[in-house]
């Protein structure tokens, strides 16, 4: 079939054939393919050959009277394949329920008497070709806003897709910076400026719900030794042992962070300074009884750790003076020969030997 334009005209009368084709030929011929069938049972074959094809016709033109199927129920079945197609009504015999009946059933367009005016009979046609043709450009418009608006919804939802992936790569980004502005780059533990904020918040909350607080201070027996006689990177390798030992089985509310050099600082919040004490001694006999390399060399024959133990509030009022009693504490294990678990003395104490001390030497 052509890819022109259709026109299609039903009758059985040869010589009303003959006549329609002459008279739309020579007005519409140029444009369109006029096409005949003598009854409506091979006027719909012809009509399903077409849309087989993706075609249909742009108008079809039916008398009433033929035998077998009428014109209405020929423009009816044509109306159920096709219901874009324009519908013409042709008869002398039709009466205004015939016209009514083709109008509600088969869509019908419009209805012409016979015999026709030929004049009459082009402008329809020419009519009913500029509605069907407005009608396809309509449907192509609205299929091909139909695709773009499809192809803009997917844009967008790809647009959203990468928005909301460059949005979690940025939020991961974020977070790794905030991570490693309070970690520590050779441990990863917490670094020092961390500490005391973290401290400073646990000892607030402290003060709220009345639980004691403690603080352990850590310092690596011989360290400058043995990074002296082994180089950096051994000494690096140590420290980052060290800390994986501190972190181990420690509650999710406690924290370790490395203080700076060779030092490290566990913060055990609700932990009384007794009970601190003894993860102090479990965390000294842990690093003790770990071995590392090249310990013989190191003075006693093994690597240590001292740790000095402090509590809040019976030990300090603040975050400095926190520190500053665990930190003595660990320096006087120091002193005392390292490897050793030192407990702060209570203020009282403290006065007391700070007494004893002015009076044996006045």
């Amino acid at each position: 079939m052509s890819q022109r334009e259709i026109i299609l005209c039903v009758d059985d009368e040869e010589g009303v054939l003959l006549a329609l084709r002459q008279q739309l030929g020579a007005r519409f011929g140029h444009e369109c393919e006029i096409a005949l069938a003598q009854s409506g049972e091979e006027a719909i074959e012809l009509v399903d050959e077409l849309i087989e094809d993706g075609l249909q016709p742009a108008v079809v033109i039916a008398d009433q009277i033929m035998p077998g199927m009428k014109g209405v129920d020929v423009l009816e079945a044509l109306h159920a394949r096709a219901p874009d197609t324009r519908k013409i009504l042709l008869t002398g015999q039709a009466g205004l329920d015939a016209v009514v009946s083709a109008i509600n059933r088969a869509g019908l367009n419009q209805y012409i008497p016979k015999p026709w005016d030929e004049a009459n009979l082009r402008l329809a046609v020419e009519n009913l070709l500029r509605q069907y043709r407005l009608a396809r450009e309509n449907q192509r418009l609205v299929q091909d806003l139909s695709a773009k608006n499809q192809a803009l919804l997917e844009m967008n939802r790809d647009l959203e897709a990468k928005i909301n992936e460059r949005t979690h790569e940025l939020a991961e980004a974020n977070s790794r910076l905030a991570q490693l502005a309070v970690t520590d780059g050779l441990t990863g533990l917490y670094n020092h400026r961390h500490f005391h904020e973290r401290l400073a918040l646990e000892i607030e909350r402290s003060q709220r719900s009345g639980l004691p607080l403690s603080l352990l201070m850590i310092d690596v027996d011989h360290f400058k030794q043995y990074n002296d006689q082994h180089g950096h990177p051994a000494g690096d390798e140590l420290l980052r042992e060290i800390a994986r030992i501190l972190g181990e089985g420690r509650r999710r509310n406690d924290f370790v962070a490395r203080y700076g050099g060779e030092e490290f600082a566990v913060v055990l919040v609700d932990t009384n300074k007794l009970t601190a004490a003894k993860v102090a001694e479990r965390l000294r006999q842990s690093v003790s009884e770990q071995p590392f390399p090249l310990e013989a060399e190191q003075p006693g024959g093994g690597l240590s750790i001292s740790i000095g133990v402090a509590a809040f509030p019976d030990d300090a009022g603040g975050v400095e003076s926190l520190v500053r009693a665990a930190d003595a504490a660990l320096y006087e294990g120091k002193r005392g020969g390292r490897n050793r678990v030192v407990l702060a003395p209570a203020p009282a104490a403290r006065s007391s030997a700070g007494r004893a001390g002015r009076e044996a030497s006045k």
